[in-house]
């Protein structure tokens, strides 16, 4: 019987951190075919690595897991949270080689047997994807230059987002995240929208959760009678996706909604992606190879301090990033095709 390597990934949270982690599962089955690559994931990054076929078994994290994890007796535990708890668990699953980042936070490196040392893992401009890969560059070649998140085409789950295709060109707007810091003006967004709807179709993509950051703006939306479809907390990742892969344009903040859409126009070629940051740094978490479709007030010496609300209260790293400042990079982006 032939003996195959078998890998374990573990990545818990968030859903974006998610994302930015598959290229390792490319790396590693571009490497070994028939490897056994299985992740160690939360609850809420279950529903997206299920549809990746390369990923051989999706583990949710819980005990009757770990024990199961810990039968396989994987040559490779490749921490890439980096966290005291998934250090733990990096040992707890009885890897043969446990992998993970030199100089984490919580001293999780403690458990590791290979500390990959990438610099600073917060302070720096090296994207996180490309620091993620460097986790396995003792385990897997590169064997193809041109890096992959294998997000998979899909067809709909339903007939929520079919029904919403039109001849116009399509926009999704993501306008929420999770950190206070990252959220750009709701007027903003309203202006933009507003400009927008004419000549395009608008989808507002947020998740149940974000609609107490984007109620006001659905309010103004509606009184306004603006023309665009709401999609707030109506879509599982599955619907997500195929819009994603349906539209001309996608523009969102640092948050899995914009991640989702670079990796799909990594992967795929489209959508054409805008990002808005002030907080936290495009060069690290921006989409993928697109550091141009970011706005990102770069000059201001308080940028990027990764808070998650402004420490000197006046949230200008965003504040100050106009919708004219948006509409500029939709016309280079897509040139004349809108009347904005």
């Amino acid at each position: 019987m032939t003996c195959h390597v078998k890998f374990l990934i573990i990545k818990l949270s968030s859903l974006g951190d998610i994302i930015h982690a598959l290229p390792i599962v490319s790396r590693l089955r571009q490497n070994f075919p028939d490897a056994q690559i299985d992740w160690l994931v939360g609850k809420k990054g279950v529903e997206l690595l299920e549809l990746v076929n390369e990923i051989d078994n999706v583990y949710l994290l819980n005990w009757n897991n770990i024990c199961l994890i810990q039968k396989h007796k994987y040559d490779y535990v490749i921490d890439v949270q980096g966290l005291l708890k998934t250090g733990f668990l990096s040992r707890l699953s009885s890897g043969k080689k446990v992998i993970g980042f030199k100089n984490t936070r919580e001293f999780a490196d403690l458990f590791y047997d290979e500390k990959i040392n990438v610099g600073n893992l917060f302070n720096t401009n090296k994207h996180i994807v490309d620091m993620n890969l460097e986790l396995v560059s003792s385990v897997a070649d590169v064997k193809d230059e041109r890096i992959k998140f294998l997000i998979p085409a899909v067809s709909p789950s339903s007939e929520l987002v079919t029904t919403f295709l039109h001849n116009r060109k399509k926009i999704i707007i993501f306008p929420s995240t999770t950190w206070e810091s990252k959220l750009w003006n709701m007027d903003y967004w309203f202006e933009l929208i507003k400009r927008l709807s004419p000549d395009s179709q608008i989808y507002l993509c947020a998740s149940k959760s974000d609609l107490v950051f984007v109620e006001s703006l659905i309010k103004k939306l509606e009184v306004s009678k603006i023309d665009y479809v709401n999609l707030v907390g109506k879509t599982n990742i599955k619907d997500l996706i195929y819009l994603i892969q349906n539209v001309d344009l996608v523009i969102g903040l640092d948050s899995a909604g914009l991640h989702l859409a670079s990796a799909v126009k990594n992967d795929f070629g489209s959508p054409e992606v805008i990002g808005i940051y002030g907080p936290t740094s495009p060069y690290r978490t921006g989409p993928y190879s697109l550091i141009k479709n970011t706005l990102y007030l770069s000059e201001m010496d308080c940028i990027a301090c990764r808070k998650k609300q402004c420490p000197l209260g006046h949230h200008k790293c965003m504040e100050d990033i106009l919708p004219d400042s948006v509409i500029k990079i939709i016309f280079d982006v897509l040139g004349k095709a809108l009347n904005v």
